[in-house]
């Protein structure tokens, strides 16, 4: 069986398999285990004890010890819940008659108790509450009751011990035979004589047990496998019919349609048509993709159909949980004592921040956003794309192709920037149009990604640009600027239309164009995607290359987002979200192959980083982004120069805007400035003295050369199994927190030993109670057209709620319960 979809995951401890799969075909077969079926979304048919069932959504059916079975796709696709247990739950020879294709009213109490059972076991054992095992236990305990009590019928002759086991031991043989002799001649008497068997006896033994007569049976085998070939094999019909065992063509013909509605011919040129499966899970351009992102998500809704259960009231559900009661399930004890070692350490995290492409940058709403930004939070740096796109007008040509230059609108941007003291980090891209070689574009806005049709004109627009920067700007001014030459070559046919090796080539040229300007100048790149550093050679094949060619390569920059870096063999997963180790793991792949070359002591920048690279995920809006930044920033500490956020402001266009105020946007700020809780992550953080003196699980503590200390908390929870494995049924646009894992309060348990003289402890209080803005847009009605009046109550409503006391010569305890994506910053300052 493979799993195409597997939610909840096995445990070893646990006496079931409980799992989540999508099947096309599974042979006949029996275990010892009694499965309980659950069908999530479309329809499978099944054969069970000799009879067929197509069961569609909402279907559950039981299937008994060693009762012989078999799956098979029809013209739906289909996900399936599968529980299997041991007999002996069922005191091992109950026979359980469960099927409700069977019943005229399949949806009364006694069934619906059944889905109530499984959604409370997956809940369990994807949220992982302390207690889940037992809880889960307990529940598959009440299951099994409720099936004896409503659903047993007699005694399960074929699980009891006895002569049938042979039987089952000659059934195996003989299916075993005829799937790996499917293509010669076989027939019923040359089975019978292998089995020491008459024809009589042996007939009705298949027949009693499978279902189906045997010459039945073996067309069905020989038709799957030509099945099979059809779309996995070049050969003709005509040889598949032959290599499948069947007579002659016509007689393929005429079972293959009987079975599958359809002529060979007709299946081979419906499966081999664009688009039916995604070859290497290659990002989509805007014209494939409906929202014109760089991936299209492959996400499912199938858990939401059996979830309608979760809240069934039974006359077993007797539960009482009291949800006021807050539960604790974390620690942390923090002692800071007088004289306590320090050290300095980098804050990699401001020093650049992102936007989405260089002509949004000439707007008032964004430009106000980013003057705001950089009052409270002074990065140095801003990148973005596009500063050679087609709408910021730098080039054009005279009728002859003389080059025109224009650099109106770049020096209205830079002139900004520059002003509010933030440098350009200057992603040199994407292509102008008559610049093209060929029309392939990316986002909304068509940003080419060809390579130039003409490389010295290419060369002369870069050259023309870094001169004018510096003759404008200065010297000392553009050579702490960091140039990075394109953004994401490696996905080909997204970002970069040419092959790898072209890059290569451009790259080099890029380069040395503008080193032989200013040799002091940053150049580098290449904005790599992190599914290549997972995937491929990538990255070693472009160092190699530099290195060959003593290409300059002065930092190395790329990108790094949650979503699974999908293995090219891996056509049919679902999208997953990565573990919150994934980044430092990440970072420590690229360092790994960074050593095998001359360039290991290079600059590292991650010049994008988010949790998800979809700009429309919901949870980029909520208080779980709060300690996500915070988490990511104190354990990629020392790991590389800078981590840039991608990005600052939903103020932004790579895809159609959506007219809600919160849709998911990448942004610190939604459009009208309202700042999420990922912008007070940051700005929490821009707080943190210079000296670290203790770091922990969900804390950090840092002290300034003035004396005040600075305590940082964060309680991060990670999104659960079922929703990192692609099933998103718990997500809506409203109800955004049902998808992480079940964790109660985090308890800070904070001991100062001494306080010399008096100090003000303020504390900074974040949490979906306190300041939240997406939390308080939600209980204000969540209007989709905010009015000023409202708006400016949002406004009052966002940021963190403040509290101050006095201490005094004296040591200082203190308790701090943390909710869960809750963060909270302690300052206590001396007072003179």
């Amino acid at each position: 069986m493979r799993y195409l979809y597997e939610f909840i995951e096995h445990q070893d401890d646990m006496p079931f398999k409980l799992f989540v799969n999508s099947v096309k075909h599974i042979q006949f077969h029996w275990h010892k285990e009694v499965e309980i079926l659950y069908v999530l979304q479309g329809s499978v048919i099944m054969y069970l004890d000799q009879k067929q069932y197509t069961l569609n959504q909402d279907d559950v059916i039981v299937v008994n010890s060693m009762s012989v079975h078999k799956f098979e796709r029809n013209s739906h696709d289909n996900i399936l819940l599968t529980l299997q247990f041991g007999p002996e739950w069922l005191y091992n020879n109950v026979f359980i008659s469960c099927n409700s294709t069977t019943e005229a009213e399949p949806n009364g109490f006694r069934f619906d108790t059944i889905k109530h059972d499984l959604a409370k076991m997956v809940w369990e054992m994807n949220k992982k509450t302390p207690g889940y095992r037992s809880y889960t236990l307990g529940r598959l305990q009440m299951l099994c009751g409720h099936l004896l009590r409503y659903f047993s019928e007699g005694i399960n002759s074929e699980a009891e011990e006895s002569s049938k086991s042979y039987d089952y031991k000659r059934l195996n043989r003989v299916l075993t035979y005829i799937d790996q002799n499917y293509k010669e001649k076989i027939t019923l008497q040359t089975m019978a004589e292998q089995e020491h068997l008459s024809l009589h006896y042996f007939s009705h033994f298949f027949t009693d047990k499978i279902g189906i007569p045997f010459q039945k049976y073996l067309t069905l085998i020989r038709l799957e496998k030509a099945q099979s070939e059809l779309s996995g094999s070049e050969k003709s019909i005509t040889e598949i019919a032959m290599d499948c065992g069947f007579a002659n063509v016509k007689l393929f013909n005429k079972y293959f349609k009987e079975k599958y509605g359809c002529t060979p011919s007709s299946y081979r040129e419906a499966t081999m048509a664009p688009n039916q499966d995604k070859p290497n899970r290659k990002p989509l351009t805007y014209d494939e993709s409906s929202s014109g992102d760089y991936y299209e998500l492959d996400t499912i809704n199938a858990m939401g159909s059996l979830y309608r259960y979760l809240d069934l009231k039974t006359n077993q559900d007797q539960e009482a949980v009291n949800p006021l009661t807050p539960i604790v399930t974390d620690h942390e004890q923090i002692r800071i004592q007088t004289g306590m070692s320090s050290r300095g350490y980098d804050k990699h995290w401001n020093i650049t921040t992102t936007a989405g492409r260089a002509v949004e940058g000439l707007r008032d709403d964004w430009r106000r956003q980013l003057s705001e930004l950089v009052g409270r939070i002074p990065f140095k740096y801003i990148r973005f794309h596009g500063i050679f796109n087609d709408e910021m007008m730098v080039y054009n040509e005279e009728d002859d192709g003389t080059p025109v230059y224009n650099w109106a609108y770049v020096d209205k941007l830079y002139d900004f920037l520059l002003g509010l003291g933030i440098r350009p980090f200057v992603e040199l891209g994407f292509m102008p149009t008559l610049l093209s070689r060929s029309n392939e574009t990316v986002f909304w806005w068509k940003g080419s990604i060809s390579p130039p049709a003409d490389k010295e004109k290419w060369k002369a627009l870069v050259r023309e640009f870094v001169r004018h920067c510096i003759n404008r700007y200065g010297v000392e001014e553009v050579k702490q600027w960091y140039f990075e030459v394109w953004n994401e070559p490696d996905l080909s046919g997204v970002c970069w239309a040419g092959k790898k090796e072209e890059y290569f080539s451009f790259y080099e040229s890029t380069v040395r164009v503008i080193k032989s300007i200013l040799p002091e100048l940053k150049v580098g790149g290449p904005a790599l995607g992190y599914g290549s550093l997972w995937n491929d050679t990538w990255a070693e094949e472009f160092m190699e290359y530099c290195q060959k060619h003593q290409v300059p390569l002065d930092f190395f920059s790329f990108h790094i987002y949650s979503e699974y870096p999908q293995l090219k063999a891996e056509n049919h997963i679902l999208t997953k979200m990565m573990p919150p180790s994934f980044y430092k793991e990440s970072i420590h792949r690229l360092q790994q192959k960074m050593e095998l070359t001359s360039f290991r002591d290079l600059e590292l920048h991650i010049t994008e980083w988010n949790f998800s690279l979809y700009d429309r995920h919901l949870l980029h809006d909520t208080m779980f982004m709060a300690p996500f930044v915070i988490y990511h920033a104190m354990n990629t500490l020392g790991d590389v120069k800078a981590m840039a956020f991608w990005c600052f402001t939903d103020v932004f266009e790579e895809s159609i805007v959506p007219s809600s105020p919160f849709y998911g946007g990448f942004g610190l700020m939604n459009r009208d400035g309202l700042k999420k809780p990922s912008y007070y992550a940051f700005e929490f953080l821009q707080r943190l003295g210079e000296e670290l003196i203790v770091k922990g699980d969900g804390y950090v503590g840092t002290q300034k050369s003035d004396g005040s200390m600075q305590l940082l908390l964060y309680h991060y929870v990670h999104v659960d199994h079922l929703f990192s494995s692609g099933d998103w049924s718990e997500l809506s646009n409203l109800n955004r927190y049902e998808v992480f894992e079940e964790k109660g309060n985090k308890v800070f348990q904070i001991n100062i030993s001494h306080l010399s003289g008096t100090y003000k402890c303020t504390s900074y209080q974040l949490d979906r109670d306190h300041g939240s803005v997406f939390d308080e847009w939600v209980r204000m009605g969540a209007p989709v057209f905010l009015t000023e009046e409202e708006l400016a109550y949002l406004h009052g409503r966002s940021g963190p709620v403040i509290r101050t006391e006095i201490l005094q010569d004296k040591g200082w305890q203190k308790e701090i319960n943390l909710s869960p994506h809750g963060i909270l910053l302690l300052t206590l300052e001396k007072q003179f």
